[in-house]
């Protein structure tokens, strides 16, 4: 018989897991671990036009087109794989740089980024998969005689420590050709020069925090569902138990 057990405990685990996960999910696939000093201004123009309905007649009358032209800011930067630059012909753009993967030049992408983007990419997945496991709790507590809580508590210790490394190799690889263009010359491991750090990396950073805490609120998610009134309710026939 499957029983469904829901407490204040598990629910907060499982957003915070939620959380980290979406954090770790924007720092990989945003541009913005280092921002450079230049800023880039472009005129952005856009046409529009209103239709009106002309009385006393079927007719359309279309009124004249409006043109309207604002100033817009953007600052280059650049990610573990993505970079946003201004280009001649077709003026601000962002885009991958690892057009070949992990196999792409080292000239272009630098081989510490490579092993960023694999450390952080691995905690991804394994801090996914205990999104998962925060669900499945809710039904089972144990598989093979393991605890779900205690597997899904060291997996995500473990994805932790493999986005905490990617934070670190990534600043390895700031002496690149691509990061001393961006930032200036005098770019060089741990010192990023010109540049600043973007946002991308604090999400990274506060991502690995919640992997921390969430292996620790697992213990107290596993110790809720253990309450001898959840069991009591459990032997009376409840299907879905749901406790604060």
């Amino acid at each position: 018989m499957c029983y469904i057990i829901i407490t204040g405990g598990s629910l907060i685990w499982f957003l915070l897991t939620l959380i980290a996960d979406m954090l770790i999910a924007s720092a990989i696939v945003t541009p913005k671990w280092l921002i450079g000093p230049a800023a880039y201004t472009f005129a952005v123009t856009s046409q529009s036009s209103q239709q009106e309905n002309v009385t006393k007649s079927t007719a359309i009358s279309e009124t004249p087109i409006t043109t309207t032209t604002t100033t817009a800011v953007r600052y280059p930067s650049v990610g573990i794989y993505t970079r946003c630059k201004a280009m001649k012909d077709i003026g601000f753009h962002c885009g991958p740089f690892d057009l070949d993967g992990f196999a792409t030049d080292s000239s272009i992408y630098p081989t510490a980024w490579k092993a960023s983007m694999f450390f952080i990419s691995l905690g991804f997945v394994l801090l996914t998969l205990t999104v998962l496991c925060t669900l499945i709790s809710c039904c089972r507590q144990s598989v093979f005689g393991k605890s779900i809580h205690n597997m899904t508590a060291c997996a995500q210790v473990i994805a932790g420590i493999s986005v905490m490394l990617a934070l670190f190799l990534h600043p390895v690889g700031w002496s690149a050709a691509r990061v001393q263009l961006l930032c200036g010359p005098d770019a060089e491991p741990f010192y990023a020069a010109g540049c600043s750090i973007g946002i991308s990396f604090y999400c990274a950073a506060t991502g690995i925090l919640l992997c921390f805490m969430c292996a620790g609120i697992s213990i107290k998610a596993e110790s809720s569902n253990m309450r001898s009134h959840v069991k009591r309710r459990v032997e009376e026939g409840e299907r879905l138990v749901c406790i604060p």
